[in-house]
């Protein structure tokens, strides 16, 4: 098989051709600018919504017999509780109505803390509800930092020094820097939407232009031509490519538009990518998109139907996302350089590193892109081969 004609006036007129039906195709169109520009929108939303709500949320808390133990409802007064006193009350009538925690103490309390014994407090809180969770949190760490202080000034009252209770400190000084705490969250958003955009967008042209092609018989007249079969393959593979990237680089201008309005700093989290290194983004993601479109194209040519290829099409863009999420949540190490130059793998390092500001290895990138391009290229030779088979021209 001979490349030669890779440029001949056939080929051009060829591939003219498949990318002039591929970007008439409403339904590919409305699908890429549909999940481009709502996903990445969706994902922002939701963070800046976390972000306001861990931000902003305050806790009410019920004291049922705070007259006796005045000291520990002054302690609770902090910015984030809403303190309340209360006679009496069920406590889990309490936690149905309105407040997120309840703080019981018992009528005794004052006598047994005089006597230096341990007065009991009750918390009530509902574990099913997840705000409650954070109040009863919250409120178990102010009394805590009060039991200390209460501790101390009990041993400095008997002449006897703190350290007696503490015999060290521990001090928790955190050494992530704004880009590695950004890598962290990156590392499985960014390469997760970027890859799906690239299936999503690329997944009906490639089903138009090869089962329904082979449904509506106009594949067998292109065969007719005076190309080859994998001519054929390359210029399908190119049209729908070409749909496939511009839905990912959509998807990463509006991500990338979207993030510089969420308060990151608050979080201590930077946003680090700048011009380059969205362009460098950009052409890797390129390699990646030729495979997905060619794999695309290889499985609607094997299907029954256009149905058919539509479930396989399917599984195929659950595959790539659910190694991504099993890698992360493994926490399986993947510094040898062997993982770059695997595809998909080797992707998903380097968009989370550009991501966040981190430097990528240009030689590593070129050879693991050299390693997708030849998987491309494998992939055509087959699709070639396969169109030559009369059986799977045959529409069912």
């Amino acid at each position: 098989m001979s490349f030669k004609n890779l440029f001949s006036l056939q080929m051009r007129a060829l591939l003219l051709k498949e990318l002039r039906e591929v970007w008439r195709d409403r339904r590919a169109l409305m699908i890429t600018l549909g999940f481009t520009l709502l996903f990445p929108v969706l994902i922002i939303s939701s963070g800046a919504l976390s972000l306001k709500v861990m931000s902003d949320t305050s806790f009410d808390v019920a004291i049922i017999g705070a007259e006796y133990a005045p000291l520990l409802e002054e302690q609770l007064q902090t910015g984030d509780l809403r303190i309340e006193r209360l006679q009496d009350g069920a406590p889990q009538a309490l936690l149905a109505d309105t407040y997120d925690v309840v703080l019981r103490i018992e009528q005794n309390f004052t006598e047994d803390y005089r006597s230096l014994l341990s007065p009991k407090i009750y918390l009530y809180v509902n574990s099913a509800d997840q705000s409650a969770g954070r109040a009863a949190q919250l409120v178990q760490q102010q009394l805590a930092l009060f039991q200390q202080v209460i501790v101390r000034q009990r041993l400095a009252a008997r002449g006897l020094a703190t350290q007696v209770l503490a015999p060290w400190q521990l001090e928790v000084r955190d050494v992530s820097t704004p880009s590695s705490r950004g890598l962290a969250i990156w590392g499985l958003m960014v390469p997760l939407l970027l890859i799906m955009a690239l299936l999503v967008c690329s997944a009906a042209a490639s089903i138009d232009t090869s089962a329904g092609e082979r449904e509506r018989m106009t594949i067998e007249v292109l065969l007719q031509q005076p190309i080859s079969s994998w001519q054929l393959v390359v210029a399908k593979a190119v049209a729908v490519t070409s749909i496939g990237w511009f839905g990912a680089l959509l998807s990463l201008a509006v991500l990338t538009l979207s993030l510089g309005l969420l308060p990151l700093a608050e979080i201590g989290v930077r946003f680090s990518a700048g011009i380059n290194e969205l362009m460098a983004i950009s052409l890797i993601l390129l390699p990646l998109a030729l495979l997905v479109a060619v794999l695309q194209i290889l499985l609607s040519l094997r299907s029954r139907s256009f149905k058919d290829a539509q479930i396989q099409l399917s599984i195929l863009q659950a595959l790539p996302v659910t190694l991504l999420i099993v890698l992360k949540l493994s926490n399986i190490e993947l510094d040898s350089p062997l993982w770059q130059l695997t595809p998909l793998i080797g992707q998903q390092q380097w968009l989370s590193a550009l991501m966040a500001g981190e430097s990528v290895s240009v030689s590593l990138a070129i050879a693991g892109s050299l390693v997708t391009l030849s998987l491309v290229g494998l992939c055509i030779l087959v699709g070639a081969r396969a169109l030559r088979r009369e059986s799977l021209l045959g529409a069912t």
